[in-house]
């Protein structure tokens, strides 16, 4: 439970950090963007983070194993995602896309950084037991 909250709180504040300022130097739109790119790449990453827990019981490699899988989820669920609300919402993204992608990429990266070393933690305090 600690460490979804971690995962949860970590990108959320610092997307909040940077929203924040930068929506009102720039505009709402930032702050609309910095909440679809939380929404669209958090969740997939919680669930990365308890499935990890899950197969570090069962198997040596469990915690890489959900490294690759949280991957590709997160990959499919908050780029293809964000493909979808682009699409859906044309007129809203149209004016500046690239500030969508980069919320979408900063927060990705940032859900994935610590993502990751919630997964080498899992792992350090796992034992592995001696091979026959």
């Amino acid at each position: 439970m600690r460490r979804a909250l971690i995962l949860l709180g970590v990108p959320v504040l610092l997307a909040a950090l940077v929203a924040l300022p930068l929506g009102l130097v720039k505009g709402e739109y930032q702050w609309l963007c910095a909440g679809i790119a939380v929404g669209l790449v958090v969740p997939p990453g919680l669930v990365a983070l308890l499935l990890a827990e899950k197969l570090s019981r069962a198997f040596v490699f469990g915690p890489l194993l959900a490294i690759a899988i949280g991957t590709a989820v997160r990959v499919g669920f908050g780029f293809g995602g964000a493909v979808a609300v682009f699409l859906t919402s044309k007129p809203t993204f149209e004016r500046d896309p690239i500030s969508f992608l980069g919320w979408l990429l900063g927060v990705y990266l940032t859900t994935l950084v610590v993502e990751t070393a919630l997964l080498v933690r899992i792992r350090a305090n796992v034992t592995v037991p001696p091979s026959v």
